[in-house]
């Protein structure tokens, strides 16, 4: 089978499930882009992924303008355009394309219904929805149009599609919505490369580097953008001054990023040290180096998304502190199975207590963190996940 893999954002688990594809027998395109800011996956590492596989780097003009409506309309068009240009040479049977903005999606969409190639929509996350919120903050009222124009373009492209896979039950009710016929939908949750991660020592090259094993970290590391409030860690931060051997260590770039450099100057934060996103080879050091993991999400982003970086947070073996609704699924995986906290965003000094209790108790930290390990090492097995992917391919395609 001949099978594309656009991945807009460049992330480590669907590279590592285009690898699978190769290994089992199958012609591999992935295609990702340079231009946008996002953790990007080992893509210098490809030399085990079997002749099969081949990688599409996709540079667009300038920097990707995120939060541009106009602009960013260019630049996704230009994206889906080259994209488009390989895919004429390699003649795909499928198409999944996932975490990819919607006018790049709606030009592969249309590009795959013409020459009869079917089309998956890998639904990450409802794009409306923050265009909604970006709408409501810039235009106020008169934002309403260019919200209806996108939801009604996202609920068409998702109904157009041969068929959905979707990361979780959560959007069943805005799919039913939109008319999307439930049976042209499977759900697949996310997952992250395992075997990719691997356990280090606390005393390691990265933590040496950057002058930090002697200290308890507490670490983020993801993006920073319109479903997170950035707020949160600088106050955290500010509360754990107290504690001299804590350090809080956060690894991503934007507008989020942007503001904390602003709250550490401000209001001389020390124990704040931000960085840009690192390297995926050295994830496991970086890992190794956190006592506790974090990650945010806003109140009314969490039906609509699911925050892929708890997933291979739950690889690291590290305890984890979460502020976010609690029905999330990522939520649930971290209370059920008892590898950490999730306190609402809204209860700042609950979010402090939790971390506090973490950073005080190594003995619970150990064991909730391998308890992550042995959920992830359950459920996250790559051969299990490319057989779902298989079944809705054949499916389609007979």
């Amino acid at each position: 089978m001949k099978i594309v893999v656009n991945d807009h954002s460049g992330h480590a688990f669907t590279l590592q499930l285009s690898k699978q594809f190769a290994q089992s027998g199958h012609q591999v395109l992935h295609a990702y882009s340079v231009s946008f800011q996002s953790p990007k996956g080992n893509f210098e590492d490809l030399h085990h992924s079997g002749s099969g596989l081949s990688v599409l780097p996709i540079t667009i003009k300038g920097k990707f303008e995120k939060y541009s409506l106009l602009k960013r309309r260019k630049q996704e068009v230009e994206y889906a355009q080259q994209l488009i240009t390989t895919l004429k040479t390699f003649q795909p049977n499928v198409v999944v394309s996932s975490t990819t903005p919607l006018f790049v999606q709606q030009h592969l969409q249309e590009y795959c219904i013409r020459k009869g190639i079917k089309f998956v929509y890998w639904c990450q996350d409802i794009y409306s929805i923050a265009i909604q919120k970006i709408a409501k903050q810039r235009l106020g009222f008169i934002g309403f149009p260019l919200w209806y124009y996108f939801k009604k373009l996202e609920a068409g492209l998702l109904r157009k599609s041969t068929h959905v896979i979707s990361i979780t039950p959560a959007f069943n009710d805005l799919f039913q919505k939109w008319k999307i016929d439930p049976k042209r939908v499977t759900y697949i949750p996310n997952w992250a490369p395992l075997p990719e991660i691997i356990l280090t020592g606390k005393n390691n090259e990265w933590a040496n580097r950057h002058q930090v094993a002697d200290k308890t970290c507490v670490v983020y590391s993801g993006t920073l953008g319109l479903k997170h409030n950035p707020s949160i860690l600088s106050a955290a931060a500010q509360y754990f001054r107290k504690h001299k051997e804590v350090l809080f260590i956060i690894i991503s770039e934007g507008l989020g990023a942007d503001f904390l450099q602003k709250e550490k100057e401000k209001k001389q934060l020390d124990n704040l040290l931000l960085l840009p996103f690192q390297d995926f080879q050295e994830m496991s050091l970086v890992f190794g180096t956190a006592d506790i993991l974090l990650a945010i999400l806003e109140n009314d982003a969490s039906a609509y998304s699911v925050p892929s970086k708890v997933l291979a947070y739950l690889c690291a073996e590290k305890p984890i502190v979460l502020a976010m609704p609690p029905d999330n699924l990522s939520a649930a995986i971290v209370v059920d199975n008892k590898v950490g906290y999730c306190i609402t965003p809204d209860n700042l000094q609950g979010f402090f207590q939790q971390i506090e209790k973490l950073v005080a108790d190594p003995v619970l930290r150990r064991k909730m963190g391998h308890n992550g390990r042995a959920y992830a090492e359950k459920k996250f097995d790559i051969t299990h996940i490319e057989n779902q992917f298989m079944e809705v391919f054949n499916t389609i395609l007979n």
